[in-house]
C-alpha cells in the first residue's frame, strides 16, 4: 500500500474514532475558557429577604424558619440540629443538603437561600476534560492526546504538490503557528 493512502486511512479512521471525544473536549474547552464570565459546571440560584430579629439565635424555632422560607418562596425543607453552623457571631448557616443552604445574618437581618445545580451535560463534559475520574481515564486521555497529534500530522500530508505541505498547505500551517507563538512571546 502506498504511504499516502495509508496516511489518509489512518487520518480518517482515527478522526472517526475520536470524533465524539473531540466534540466533548471542544465544548468543554470553550466553556472553561470563559470561567471568569460564568460557572461552567453549576447554576447557583440565590434568593434574599429581610428578616425580623430572631428570638433566640442559638435555637431557631421551626416556625421562625418556616416563615423565612415562606418569604423566600422555598417549599418546606427538613434539617437536623447538627446541620446548623455558626461561622461568625452574626451568621447562622442551615444546611438542607450538600446543594442547598440558608445563611442568616443577624446583624443585617437578612436571609439568603442558595441552591447549586449541576449544568446538565456540560458538567459531565468538564468532568472528563479536566480529568476528574483519574485512574484509567488518564491513560485514555493521553491516548486521545497522541491521537490528536496523529490527526494533525497525517492531515499535513493529505494533499501533495501545490495544495500540500510544500505549497499552500505549508503556508497555512505556518500561519496557524504564528498566533500561538505570538501569544507565547507576549504573555509568557
Amino acid at each position: 500500500m502506498h504511504w499516502r493512502k495509508a496516511n489518509i486511512l489512518i487520518h480518517r479512521y482515527v478522526s472517526y474514532y475520536f470524533f465524539g471525544l473531540t466534540a466533548i473536549y471542544s465544548i468543554s474547552g470553550f466553556a472553561v475558557n470563559h470561567i471568569e464570565d460564568w460557572n461552567p459546571n453549576y447554576i447557583i440560584n440565590k434568593k434574599s429577604v429581610t428578616i425580623t430579629a430572631l428570638k433566640d439565635t442559638e435555637n431557631i424555632s421551626d416556625s421562625e424558619l418556616q416563615k423565612i422560607l415562606n418569604n423566600l418562596e422555598i417549599p418546606d425543607k427538613t434539617y437536623k440540629n447538627d446541620n446548623i453552623f455558626y461561622p461568625s457571631e452574626s451568621s447562622i448557616e442551615i444546611v438542607f443538603s450538600e446543594n442547598e443552604k440558608l445563611v442568616l445574618n443577624t446583624l443585617d437581618k437578612t436571609a439568603q437561600y442558595e441552591e447549586i445545580k449541576k449544568i446538565p451535560v456540560l458538567h459531565a463534559f468538564n468532568f472528563l476534560h479536566l480529568n476528574e475520574p483519574k485512574k484509567f481515564w488518564t491513560f485514555y486521555a493521553d491516548f486521545f492526546a497522541i491521537a490528536l497529534l496523529i490527526i494533525a500530522v497525517t492531515g499535513m500530508f493529505m494533499k501533495k504538490g501545490k495544495e500540500g505541505i510544500t505549497g499552500k498547505g505549508g503556508i497555512i500551517a505556518v500561519l496557524g503557528l504564528i498566533i500561538p507563538l505570538l501569544f507565547l512571546y507576549i504573555y509568557y
